[in-house]
């Protein structure tokens, strides 16, 4: 038997090799996250945001400003939307989420409220209301099973008007959506 010996170069070749595909592991992910983390401005009575690149814009409805939802998410399609509600002046936050309890529970499949609080969002007094619904395809021919969707809304009182900024993800994607919401939510201004 030969013991086979390793030159300086073969050495260097190996640490290179590996130098080189950390930094393509690192690149590929500060690439892939700039690709998700994209957006594009958004400004319609007042309230500006930075809008999810990609997403589907679809046409808002009644106060709706923005209704944006993530078509490559598993189940329910994670969706914002942006709201500026009419309210009288002396209304509280409170108020309007009862407001919003009755107008999902209208609208929504076995709708239930989970939390209802005051929060702080990003040096703005909030007040967040979270619930769950399910979701089912209406369309009888296809056999899939009802998503259960978690939501939260966060009231933000401005004078005349309530901003809504609402956040509804399926279940299982709930937690990991929730930072980029986050980056959303920081964005807007009015």
């Amino acid at each position: 038997m030969t013991n086979k010996q390793t030159s300086l170069g073969d050495r260097y070749a190996e640490i290179a090799v590996i130098i080189v595909t950390i930094a393509a592991l690192l690149a590929g992910w500060f690439y892939k996250s700039g690709v998700e983390n994209a957006s594009v401005p958004f400004s319609a009575e007042g309230i500006s945001a930075e809008a999810p690149k990609g997403w589907l814009q679809l046409q808002p409805a009644s106060n709706e400003l923005l209704r944006a939802t993530d078509l490559g998410s598993s189940g329910f399609g994670t969706t914002y939307i942006l709201r500026n509600m009419p309210v009288a002046e002396a209304a509280t936050a409170p108020e309007v989420a009862n407001l919003l309890v009755l107008e999902h529970a209208q609208a929504l499949t076995a709708f239930r409220v989970l939390d209802q609080r005051e929060v702080t969002v990003y040096g703005r007094n909030a007040y967040e209301l979270t619930y769950v619904f399910v979701e089912s395809n209406p369309d009888l021919t296809h056999t899939e099973i009802p998503s259960v969707v978690r939501g939260a809304d966060y009231i933000f009182e401005n004078g005349e008007h309530a901003v809504i900024v609402t956040f509804q993800a399926d279940e299982k994607n709930f937690d990991l959506d929730l930072s980029r919401f986050h980056l959303f939510l920081e964005s807007i201004s009015f």
